[in-house]
């Protein structure tokens, strides 16, 4: 099944006042960070594996462990045993189990009450590795190339369409530059210029009007546009 843009994410808790707070806390946090995504709220364990049965794909699985009919560790163990592979965040007011998470390779594991910085660590650090496993379809001149995010360092434009800066080599599309930036997730590439597009996390550090990245290679920084994507830049990796 191909991966979706939308980061979709399901919460399961068999207390509604936590599974409420839970969504709308996630869905909050992941607004700011301009993440299109979807959370679906199950009040048991059974109605969730009754719905991926039926076909519904999760990116992410936010699981109370203490729960009546089944709890989470449970939970987590019947989607391993299914082959799911998403990752697990357990959220619970018992921290004595937490040394069980190793058992259903749990992401993270997190403390009720909620605390807001906990849940934006584990969300984003879920969704980053979830996107760099994501790639984009380009039409090159040899054919159809499947390109993982990850291995964009930045993007360009140039007058016969847009060139694409892979870490080994350098693909030229033709396509528009702002068709290839609406197939770019916004939460790790940035226009920083009117001609250019960076991948954050390609970037070493920020000079006045450009990015140096890794690589080496430096990207230009519209002088208009400085102050914005340099706060942009850190809040990415303060994040």
């Amino acid at each position: 099944m191909p991966i979706s843009n939308e980061y979709r994410i399901a919460v399961c808790d068999d207390r509604r006042a936590d599974l409420c707070a839970i969504a709308e806390m996630a869905t909050e946090i992941l607004a700011e960070m301009h993440i299109l995504h979807s959370i679906e709220k199950y009040e048991s364990g059974t109605a969730l594996l009754a719905d991926i049965q039926s076909g519904k794909q999760f990116y992410l699985f936010l699981l109370d462990v203490m729960m009546d009919e089944m709890g989470g560790m449970k939970l987590a163990a019947e989607l391993r045993e299914r082959e799911n592979k998403a990752p697990v965040v357990f959220v619970s007011a018992n921290l004595d189990l937490a040394r069980y998470g190793y058992l259903v390779n749990a992401a993270r594991y997190i403390a009720k009450p909620l605390d807001r910085a906990e849940l934006k660590e584990a969300l984003l650090y879920c969704y980053r590795g979830w996107q760099a496993k994501k790639e984009i379809l380009l039409h090159t001149d040899k054919g159809r190339r499947r390109i993982p995010f990850s291995d964009i360092q930045f993007v360009e434009a140039y007058d016969r369409g847009t060139r694409v800066v892979l870490k080994d080599e350098t693909l030229e599309v033709r396509l528009k530059f702002n068709e290839v930036e609406a197939m770019l997730p916004k939460s790790n590439f940035l226009l920083c210029h009117r001609c250019y597009i960076v991948n954050l996390g390609c970037v070493k550090y920020i000079h006045q009007y450009e990015f140096v990245l890794k690589s080496r290679l430096a990207v230009p920084i519209g002088k208009p546009r400085y102050t914005e994507v340099k706060n942009k830049f850190v809040d990415y990796i303060t994040d």
